[in-house]
């Protein structure tokens, strides 16, 4: 995992395994829609060029935590959109960004929505070295 999230070598497979898909599936992999169960409703949004963010609503209080946010202003505008209060972050992982030269793909907005939303907490694992990490 090392090799494959700290270095140009990985970086480098990334952006070939990336090349890949695209030519694999040029229109894209999946369309989003949003999910809904009794008392939960998970939206996902489109973030960079290739991944999606998910943010989970807990309809009864109008809380909300946000999966992998790699883009601080696609994800703000959900959470306006729906008007709800964002309690959480998220990060499952950390790997190289086709749109990014950095290591930051699903945690690239981390410090802009903890900054507007003060009680915000962030999880993840310490080992990924995620942003904000609480």
């Amino acid at each position: 995992y090392s090799l494959y999230a700290r270095t140009r070598l990985g970086y480098l497979f990334y952006q070939r395994q990336g090349k890949k898909a695209r030519e694999r599936y040029p229109h894209g992999h999946s369309v989003p829609q949003p999910c809904c169960f009794p008392g939960v409703k998970i939206l996902p949004i489109p973030v960079l060029s290739n991944n999606y963010s998910y943010l989970v609503i807990d309809t009864g209080s109008s809380r909300a935590a946000v999966v992998d946010p790699s883009d601080p202003l696609a994800v703000q505008a959900a959470i306006e959109e729906e008007g709800v209060m964002l309690e959480a972050i998220f990060c499952t992982h950390k790997h190289w960004a086709a749109d990014l030269p950095v290591c930051r793909d699903h945690s690239g907005g981390n410090a802009a929505l903890c900054q507007k939303h003060n009680s915000c907490k962030v999880y993840g694992s310490a080992l990924d070295a995620i942003p904000q990490l609480t």
